[in-house]
């Protein structure tokens, strides 16, 4: 992702994404996508979740608390749907101090006449967000002696195949890099427990309101981590 502002216009929908997701179950399978109309916001989702949200008393609720004009909404959500989850996710992180983000933009946004809510923002831990949550935890391990700029990881669900289908790419050369896969699979089991307590416990609306800062969690190291 580009790193905004959190007064920018992608950024407040990512931050309203997440105000109606924290409106559902966190073990419920959810995604929640926000089009920021400029004078209305189209909220479009699906959810296994099957009590409908009063969304008009949701957007007063976060305009109140993050001080916004109100938002005028269409509320296009879908309860009580089977979800499915994907058997890879594809995530490009970098080496900053926030790995999410890429460089900073200032351009004016007001050309654009749609913007839409980004992943993981909207998403529900089980539709990928976990996942991407552990990769990150992943990239802050390597080590300071492996250059790289930035990295796209393709990770299956199932653990089974992390050794079939686990592959990460050099995002500057476009090159496979073997090397660091191996070395990620001989310490990481991609087990994801520990990183979905912790996550539970924090505050995920920083994530956009403080987007330079990061879970500390996220960045405890791991032993024996080394680049062969």
């Amino acid at each position: 992702m580009i790193l905004k502002s959190p007064n920018h216009r992608i950024s407040i929908i990512n931050l309203f994404a997440d105000y109606v997701l924290k409106s559902i179950p966190v073990d419920e399978n959810t995604i929640i996508q926000i089009a920021d109309c400029d004078n209305f916001c189209v909220i479009k989702g699906k959810t296994s979740y099957n009590i409908p949200l009063d969304i008009s008393k949701l957007s007063k609720e976060f305009c109140e608390k993050f001080s916004l004009k109100l938002l005028n909404t269409i509320d296009l959500i879908e309860y009580d749907k089977k979800m499915i989850v994907e058997d890879n996710y594809t995530y490009t992180l970098f080496n900053n101090d926030n790995c999410s983000y890429q460089t900073n933009d200032e351009s004016d946004d007001d050309l654009n006449l749609i913007v839409v809510s980004e992943f993981p923002h909207g998403y529900s831990l089980n539709q990928g967000r976990l996942l991407y949550y552990y990769t990150k935890h992943i990239v802050y391990n390597i080590p300071s002696n492996y250059p790289f700029s930035g990295l796209r990881f393709e990770v299956p669900t199932d653990k089974e195949k992390l050794e079939s289908d686990f592959k990460v790419y050099n995002t500057h050369t476009e090159d496979y890099d073997e090397t660091l896969k191996s070395s990620i699979l001989d310490v990481f089991d991609f087990d994801t427990s520990a990183i979905s307590n912790e996550i539970k416990k924090v505050d995920c609306y920083v994530e956009i309101t403080n987007p330079l800062d990061e879970y500390s969690f996220l960045k405890e190291r791991v032993k024996d981590f080394i680049i062969i």
